[in-house]
Parts: structure tokens; sequence; C-alpha cells
């Protein structure tokens, strides 16, 4: 075997220079099964059709790779533009032998070298004479599209062109004497040659018009199918099987080197000439070299100015967002999958009470952080994408006065989309709560304010009542009927009195949260009889009906509110319709039960509301009443949710509403 030419040693020391100061850009998690290679069927021998199969040495350094990292290969023949286009198109991953092009790197993305070649200029004849691409001129030649060399020639005037779509069709047309001569791949236009016995009819005037080298082409960003054919490449150079598959392939060379070396040594009283026309030659590559070099010097140069912009905005990026979180009203803390702090801004130490950030600690060793996260970090932790939004907390800590917090734990995600740990973000919401508190029991006022002027006729009917009774006591005392009458509808008119009196007692009295088993029956008698006597005097009817024994876990006099509120709207409702002459108006309170659950609903046939009414209708202060506050509805709702509930409503206009509350059953005692 003959030794390196100096234009080969220089070519492979510039390669290594390359590999180690390029840098390294890998994505993590991806996973590969199948690959879809195209490649040139007639590159020989770096690719070609074997009768039905992809040989070649491109094709066996791929299938090195591809055996370590355990993925197929599908090849598809086909030309390079054929190639090209379906790679914009993200339907083949990856293309054979394929020289860097500066276009094509927008839209692909290109390995290391893995072999290099010279583009050479191919004459008809024996003759030695040399050729210039000037004394091209008026001449015509053909070369492959879309390669180095037509990039390159296609630029200069005065050249006539025979393009093809691959480098055998190319030398057909020379050969077939369409074409002048023919300029491409040197490796591959000898093997053509000896494969038809057509060497000692042609030669190269010119071997190394310029350098290719070759490499993988993937889709552009798949920078993890990069790291893996560029760590294969240097893993197959480093352990010497690049070397043995190149022999393989390409052992021709170093046969028609040791020929001319053969040649040199028989004809040795040319030596000196020999050592000139060397010294020449290396003076000409050295200039070559240089330039190639320059070239390679500037696109490392902007490579590495690249680099450092896209650092710069890194760490601007990286210090704005810091910016952002530290200037967060709300308190803001991230856990690694080790459930340990990894961030915190100033607002959530602040309300933890802490001096300085507990990085690395574990959640549960901050008391506040324990009990917001407990039973709810694991769950996110473990990657089921759980989430817990809208969360409320009292939180007394050392302050004098318990204060309440709204929270957020959601998972927080690492490019690939896997969880890699958790957000916290908290507030504390202790005014909003005070402030929803006032509006309640404004609203409360103002709906008790409806309702004892709704029943003040219902108190003075049985009043007028017993009025009548006691003043015919001095007249009838003696008489049995009139005893049996006093003694029967006094004592219940009383009770009628009495109940009236404690409902408005215990709608008016504030009170904290407190779940209670309540039955569903009771509470819409409750609410009934307080409008019962109201609705019919404005000739309205009103049902309900629930079945017996049917329980909620509640805060009662909470949810007695709501359904009052809604008792009310309903009546407006009526109202308004009633003044445009409509009859048989009634609303009907009714309860039962929906699988496990209970569904209470208030429903009538007033009104109804329209389009824009049912988009704001639980959106505070909005109203269509002229003398709405526009907070029944969004405290209801509230109301309903802090007792574990869910609000629907349905509503249509002209035709009516029903508005439905769903509660967990609550079970037997």
């Amino acid at each position: 075997m003959a030794a390196p030419t100096m234009q080969q040693i220089t070519l492979r020391l510039l390669l290594l220079l390359l590999i180690s100061i390029a840098p390294l850009v890998t994505q993590a998690g991806q996973s590969l099964s199948q690959l879809r290679v195209a490649y040139e069927p007639d590159l020989v021998p770096q690719n070609f059709l074997s009768e039905t199969t992809a040989q070649g040495f491109a094709v066996e350094l791929l299938e090195a790779i591809a055996g370590w990292h355990n993925f197929e290969l599908l090849y598809l023949p086909m030309t390079k533009r054929e190639a090209i286009e379906r790679m914009a198109r993200q339907e083949i991953d990856i293309i054979l032998s394929t020289p860097f092009s500066r276009i094509q790197s927008e839209m692909m993305e290109f390995t290391d070298p893995y072999y290099s070649a010279s583009i050479g200029i191919l004459a008809r004849g024996r003759s030695a004479g040399d050729a210039s691409v000037t004394e091209l001129a008026e001449s015509l030649v053909a070369l492959q599209n879309m390669t180095v060399e037509y990039e390159f020639l296609k630029n200069i005037r005065r050249i006539r062109y025979q393009v093809a779509h691959s480098q055998r069709a190319a030398l057909e047309l020379f050969v077939a004497g369409r074409a002048d001569y023919f300029i491409g791949n040197t490796t591959t236009a000898r093997h053509y040659l000896e494969a038809h016995g057509l060497q000692h009819q042609y030669h190269f005037a010119h071997t190394y018009l310029m350098p290719v080298d070759y490499s993988f082409a993937v889709q552009k960003e798949n920078y993890v199918l990069l790291n893996i054919l560029n760590s294969g490449i240097r893993q197959l150079k480093s352990s010497g099987a690049h070397s043995d598959l190149h022999r393989k392939w390409f052992g021709y060379q170093e046969h028609v080197s040791s020929g001319m070396l053969l040649l040199i040594l028989k004809i040795g009283f040319w030596v000196l000439v020999g050592f000139l026309v060397i010294v020449l030659l290396g003076a000409r590559w050295n200039r070559q070299l240089k330039r190639e070099v320059e070239r390679k010097t500037r696109d490392l140069s902007h490579v590495n100015a690249s680099l450092r912009d896209q650092i710069t905005l890194t760490q601007n990026n990286s210090e704005f967002l810091k910016q952002i979180i530290d200037s967060s009203p709300r308190g803001i803390v991230t856990l690694d999958k080790a459930s340990r702090i990894t961030k915190i801004n100033h607002r959530a130490m602040k309300i933890l009470g802490l001096e300085t950030p507990p990085l690395g600690r574990r959640y549960d060793e901050i008391p506040l952080l324990g009990e917001l996260l407990a039973g709810k970090a694991e769950p996110v932790l473990v990657g089921t994408r759980a989430s817990f939004l809208g969360e409320y907390k009292e939180w007394h800590g050392a302050a004098p006065r318990p204060y309440q917090l709204r929270y957020y734990v959601y998972p927080l995600y690492q490019f690939n989309q896997e969880i890699n740990g958790l957000i916290l973000t908290f507030e504390d919401v202790t005014e909003e709560f005070e402030l929803r508190r006032k509006l309640f029991e404004q609203e409360k006022s103002r709906a008790l304010i409806r309702v004892v002027a709704g029943i003040a006729h219902e108190i003075r009917n049985p009043l007028s009542s017993i009025k009548t009774f006691v003043e015919l006591i001095p007249r009838k005392i003696h008489s049995e009927k009139f005893q049996r009458e006093i003694s029967t509808y006094v004592p219940r008119e009383i009770v009628r009195i009495n109940e009236l009196i404690e409902g408005l007692i215990n709608y008016a009295r504030p009170r904290q949260i407190t779940l209670e088993r309540v039955e569903v029956k009771t509470l819409l008698e409750e609410c009934a009889i307080l409008f019962e006597r109201s609705i019919l005097n404005k000739g309205f009817q009103l049902t309900y009906t629930a079945p017996e024994a049917l329980c909620i876990l509640v805060d009662h006099h909470q949810i007695k509110q709501v359904i009052i509120n809604f008792l009310i709207n309903a009546l407006d409702a009526l109202e308004e319709k009633s003044h445009d002459g409509a009859r048989a108006l009634s609303i009907d309170l009714r309860a039962f039960t929906v699988g496990k659950r209970v569904c209470i609903q208030v429903a009538d046939n007033g009104v109804g509301m329209n389009e824009e009414g049912k988009v704001k209708m639980l959106e505070p202060f909005f109203t269509t009443k002229p003398k709405g506050t526009g907070l029944g509805l969004p405290i209801a709702d509230q109301l309903i949710r802090e007792n574990n509930g869910e609000l629907k409503i349905e509503s249509q206009q002209g035709v009516g509403t029903v508005i439905s509350v769903f509660f967990d059953l609550a079970a037997k005692e």
C-alpha cells in the first residue's frame, strides 16, 4: 500500500481540526425506529443500486452506525433534486453522499465529512495536456445538476452546459459525443470508464479542479439524528473501521499511486524535472489550501460570532425572565423531581417569612409549603400531568390574624415535554375574601328586604284571623263550635307566623361556613314558605317537590340564601313578562337525583335571557334590572363552589330559565 499523498494528509488534518472545534448541539429524549434514506443509485462506489439492494462505501458506513443504535434503514433510490425536495417536505430522514451547500443548509443539516474527493475535467484521447476552466470557453460541458461543480461553473460565462440528473447520466452524454468535456467526481468517472473498458480512450485533463467533501444530510434542526451520525463517523474513524471500508471500496487509488511511484523510479533521469513539478504542484495546492482554509476560517468566524450573539441573547433572556419572576405579585416556587426547591422569588420568601432562599431544601421542611403541597406534590411529580388550579388555603402562621391564600400547582416541563418538576404559585387574597364577605352581606341585605316586603302580607293575614277570633271571644265564648275553631285556627296561625319569623332570622344571621347534613325537602319548604303567599297574590303559581330522605352535605344557611336569590330572580322574570299580558306564569322548585348527585332546580317561564345575558350572567356588576347590583348570581355561584357544588343555567329569551345546582349525595348516617 502506497503512503498517503501530501494532499490527503493535509485534508485529514484540516478535517480533524474542524471536528475538534465545531460546536455540538444535541437533543435528548428522541427515539429512532426506522429511517428513510435517499441515495443516488449510480454514484459508484459511494452508493449505488446493485440488483435490488443498496451498496457502497456510504451505505456500509451508515449500516455500521445503524447497527450500534438499533434502528432500521429504508433505502430509497432517487435523483439529487427529488431527494432535496422530499427532504424539504420531511418525507425522508437522510440523504447519502451530499456535499455541503450554503443554499441547501437553509433546509437541511450536514454531518461531518466522511469522504473527500476531487472534481476533475475528463477529456477525450490520451493526451497528457492539462486544461483549466478558462480554456473551456465555447465548449460544451456535461455535468450533474445541483452539485458543487455546477454551482461553481454556472457563474462562468461562455461555457455551454449539458446538465443531467446524475453523474452517470452526465458521463453517458459525454461518451455519446454530446459534450466536449465531462466535469464531475473523478472517482465515479474512473469506475464508469473501467466498467465499460473505456479507460484508454479518455483522460483527465485536470484531476483537481476543486475538492469536494461528502457528508450525510438530515432534516433541518434534527440535532438528535445529526449527533448520532457525527458520533458514529468519529467512532468509525477512531476504531479503524473507516479505513478498512475505504480500502475495500477505493483500493484502486492505492494501485494508481503505486503505479505512479514505479513510473517515477523507472524514469530516474526525470528526477529533477519531477521534483520541480512536485514543487510547483505543491505551491499550487498550498495556494488552493490557503484559500480553502481562509474560507473555512471565515465560516468559523461567522459561527463564533453567531454563538456569541446567542449567548448574549440567552443571558439577556435569562435576566429578563428573572426580573419578571421577582417582580410578580405572586409567590413562585419550583421543585425538582426529588421535591427539592430549585427557584423561589422575593414575594414567596416574604409570604413564607424567610430571610434567605431555601434552595436545595425539601418543600416539607417549610411549614406553609408543606401545607399547600400536601397530597398534591406527589401526583404532579410522578408524571401523571395532574394539576391543582385555584385552590384556597387559610393560613395562620405567626401573623396576628389568619390570611387566605389562593394557589396553583402544575407540572414543570422541560424542552422535550417531559415533567422535570412542579411549579407552585400562591398569593394573599385576604382582602379579596373580606370584600367578597361584604358584598355577600350587602346582597343578603338586599334579598332580605325583598323577602320582608314579600311576606309582610303573609304575616298580616294570620294576625287578622287571630284578631277576629279575639274580638268574638266576649260574644261566643260559650259556643262549642267557636271554641273548636279558635283552638284549631289560632294556634295554627301562630305557628305560621313563628315559621316565617324564624326563617327570616335564620336567613339574616351572619355565620361562618359550616357543613352539615341537610334534608333537601325541608330546605325547599323553608324557602317556598317565604314566597308562597306573595307569588299567589301576584297571580302566579309556585310548586315545589322533593323526595323524602334526600340529603346533601352543605352549609344550610348559605344554600338557603342561594335558593332564595334564585326565587327572587324568577319572580322578577315573571313580573316583567306579566306586563305583556302573559298568563299562566309559574315557578317550579324541585329536587331529584342524577346518579350519585342531587340536582336542585328553580325553573320559571318568564322573560328569559338574551345572548349577551347568557354570556355575562356570572360577571360581577352585570345586570339588566334598573335597580339591580349584578352581584346575585356571581355570589350564588361562589357560595355553591365553596360548598363543593356546581351551577348550570339554561335560558331562552321569551321562553324561560332553568337554574340547576348539583351536590354530591350525602352518605347515609
